[in-house]
């Protein structure tokens, strides 16, 4: 095989090559297709003696064409596609708009904490998008804030630490096909007994980043814990002498109404989870636990996904509006191109993964690694590596696809029949690729949140590093660094909060204190 040779001859050099390649074109194109399109035609310039023409004829015959097959990968396609078409529906139907305009409205005195906190809840109900999370919840909170006087950047840090980590955790969301798709990819080559679904679900508690953004984003409201660049932007903030509701609100007599929202999105919720269970279960009755988790854990995930979503796209068309029923189509043709720039890296990651597997740069590092590197540190070098390519990169997309068919493949070619953190290992990549999705002045929801909120993306970075970072920090040597101890996941996060809500307790008291 050609691409053992080149690890008996060719050295780290060769199979890491590609690699580099990908993330320099990433950083100078600030796009992860060109990145990923790179580095799959630079390993094949390297499995071809430098042939560019029969490089570029591997690429597409070989690693390109044959992305396409396979029920996971047109699932999810077909999924992202679907959802994408939800979620506009979804936004211009206008019943998640009259949500939080009754939701943020519905007390007389506002107060800035009440409207924080409504923003981090409404946040977690559209938790189908990250975008359109972004978007949604800044254009609505926006003029409130101005309102009750609420920096527009401390919004902006609200909405986009809502919106990734959210979409990164649910299992229903334009985030998830991609990533099982490319867990399957890197498990493939494995005798792995779990599903796709099953080792996203066991990673979920070990995405540390974005649980404890999430810790850090409540204490943070609670506390109105204000430190370095935000303290200043809030002290220039100042309530609107005037408490009439601002302008541009829609006439509550032409307000879609809230229905129009929760119904179709309980029942996405719903759909994709039910249909697991019938597609894998015989008999139905009676539901146990058991038998849930099998329907989880059988090949069911393209199949239950990409019907689920058709069916929750059927309900959100349904509910649609009536005075909106012309651009009805429009919105649903919309919707599946406004994903086509997120497919298009999605199908590059697959290729670029089948590239690095046929030239072994997983399989060399495996070898590297041998018996020299303790595996329980390998997760926390998988999340600070990630961290590190998303924050130079800003896509947490384009991150996870250059991370997963390395990471993976390489600890289980260390690990062998014991992947003990395989599910820290998906974790420790999803939790670095959302910290630059959060704090890299190039990340596309960074762009919006600050967009969203009326904020420049400069300002939107700066005052939002400080959490990030923190955050980030805590998940590097408590949550990652627990694992290397030993300790259970859910010890992990729980220490974590503990400490993050304490350092926020603390040191509002001191500001407090010094102030008085």
């Amino acid at each position: 095989m050609m691409g053992a040779g080149l690890l008996d001859h060719g050295g780290a050099a060769r199979v890491l090559a590609p690699v580099g390649v990908a993330l320099l074109t990433l950083v100078l194109m600030k796009h992860a297709v060109w990145g990923l399109m790179a580095g799959s035609l630079a390993a094949c310039l390297l499995l071809q003696d430098g042939h560019l023409g029969l490089a570029v004829k591997q690429v597409m015959e070989t690693h390109f064409f044959p992305s396409f097959q396979g029920s996971w990968r047109v699932g999810a396609i077909l999924f992202t596609l679907v959802l994408g078409s939800f979620t506009v529906l979804i936004e211009r139907g206008g019943g998640f708009d009259t949500l939080a305009r009754k939701y943020l409205l519905s007390n007389e005195k506002h107060s800035g904490r009440r409207l924080q906190i409504a923003t981090g809840v409404l946040g977690l109900f559209c938790f189908f998008d990250g975008l359109a999370n972004s978007l949604l919840i800044g254009r609505v909170t926006r003029p409130l804030a101005d309102r009750v006087g609420v920096a527009r950047a401390k919004m902006a840090y609200l909405v986009d630490s809502t919106s990734s980590s959210i979409a990164c955790i649910a299992f229903i969301s334009t985030w998830i096909a991609t990533q099982l798709s490319l867990i399957q990819q890197s498990i493939e080559p494995f005798a792995i007994d779990s599903s796709a679904y099953a080792l996203f679900f066991a990673s979920v508690p070990r995405n540390y980043y974005c649980w404890f953004t999430l810790v850090l984003l409540a204490a943070v409201v609670w506390r109105g814990w204000d430190i370095g660049p935000m303290k200043q932007s809030q002290a220039k903030a100042q309530p609107a002498q005037s408490l009439q509701d601002p302008g541009g609100c829609e006439d509550s007599r032409d307000a879609a109404p809230v229905w129009t929202a929760l119904v179709p999105i309980g029942v996405l919720a719903m759909a994709i989870p039910v249909l697991f269970y019938l597609w894998e279960t015989q008999p139905l009755f009676p539901v146990t636990g058991e038998k849930l988790a099998n329907a989880f854990s059988g090949g069911a995930g393209p199949y239950a996904m990409t019907l689920g979503s058709v069916v929750g796209l059927l309900a959100a068309a349904l509910c649609f509006p009536k005075r909106g029923q012309g651009e009805l189509v429009s919105a649903v043709s919309h919707g599946a191109a406004s994903m086509l720039g997120p497919l298009l890296i999605l199908v590059m990651a697959w290729t670029f993964g089948s590239t690095l597997s046929e030239l072994g740069t997983a399989a060399w590092i495996a070898s590297a690694m041998g018996d020299s590197v303790d595996l329980r540190m390998y997760p926390a070098a998988v999340f600070l590596t990630g961290a590190l390519v998303s924050f130079a990169t800003g896509s947490s997309w384009g991150t996870m696809a250059l991370m997963m068919p390395i990471a993976l493949p390489a600890y289980l070619g260390v690990a062998g029949d014991n992947p003990e953190l395989l599910s820290a290992v998906i974790g420790a990549v999803f939790s670095g690729a959302v910290f630059g999705d959060h704090c890299s002045p190039f990340s596309d929801t960074t762009i919006v949140s600050a967009f969203s909120c009326g904020v420049s993306a400069k300002e939107h970075v700066l005052t939002q590093l400080p959490y990030a970072g923190l955050a980030a920090l805590v998940a590097l040597l408590i949550g990652y660094g627990g694992l290397a101890l030993n300790m259970a996941a859910w010890v992990n996060l729980l220490i974590g909060a503990a400490v993050l809500v304490s350092l926020v307790v603390w040191s509002s008291s001191r500001n407090k204190s010094d102030a008085g």
